[in-house]
């Protein structure tokens, strides 16, 4: 069995699938992985098919209809870039893409919010300085982004969508905390506030607002 996309997964044709509400696509494409998929940071799997023109050469897409195992795993920035891509699939996507949304290493020294500068270049997102109300949005956020002359010397950093609704924001992220059994969480919808964002992301929290 070949592999999925997203719209295969709610039964439409793709041209039809662009005119649903955006919330209804990422739901929809988000599904999946929060059923069943876990975590793993270096080996990260995509369960639906790349734009071709990504070139993804460093994730695999998982085959549908395998069973639960070590193959479903993804990681922040391959889910995100995976959910993305399946809402948007008619958006200019390329290599350089693929890369901005990894964070590429060549990346992380200099412009670190790549991934919202790829979401504006490809036309689907708009940067922000904070949350918009009903709208769905991309964040980078960064924990620690050190650079002594000239040389990074820590990074750390985080991908996830979020969704504000009045004062709530809930977050849709893959991350690899820890749940009461010792096994990484994986992908999970999670609700918070945009105080508690920044606090969580002291050095920078990137933000784009993405197209309805």
């Amino acid at each position: 069995m070949g592999v999925l996309t997203a719209w295969q997964i709610a039964g439409l044709e793709e041209d039809y699938w662009e005119k649903h509400a955006l919330d209804i696509r990422i739901r929809i494409a988000a599904a999946p992985y929060i059923a069943d998929w876990g975590y793993h940071l270096t080996e990260p799997h995509t369960l639906y098919d790349i734009p071709d023109a990504m070139h993804a050469d460093r994730i695999e897409v998982t085959e549908a209809g395998l069973a639960h195992s070590a193959n479903r795993v993804t990681n922040c920035s391959t889910m995100t870039m995976s959910l993305l891509t399946s809402v948007y699939p008619s958006a200019p996507w390329s290599s350089a893409s693929y890369k901005k949304l990894q964070l590429y290493a060549e990346d992380v020294l200099d412009n670190p919010d790549s991934p919202i500068d790829c979401v504006v270049a490809v036309g689907v997102g708009i940067r922000a300085d904070s949350f918009v109300d009903g709208e769905w949005h991309l964040v980078q956020g960064i924990r620690k982004h050190t650079v002594v002359d000239g040389v990074l010397t820590s990074f750390s950093g985080h991908a996830f969508l979020v969704q504000r609704i009045g004062d709530v924001l809930y977050v849709l992220e893959a991350t690899s905390i820890k749940d009461s059994s010792g096994q990484q969480i994986g992908p999970r919808y999670k609700e918070t506030t945009e105080d508690e964002l920044r606090q969580r992301y002291p050095k920078a929290l990137y933000i784009a607002v993405l197209r309805s």
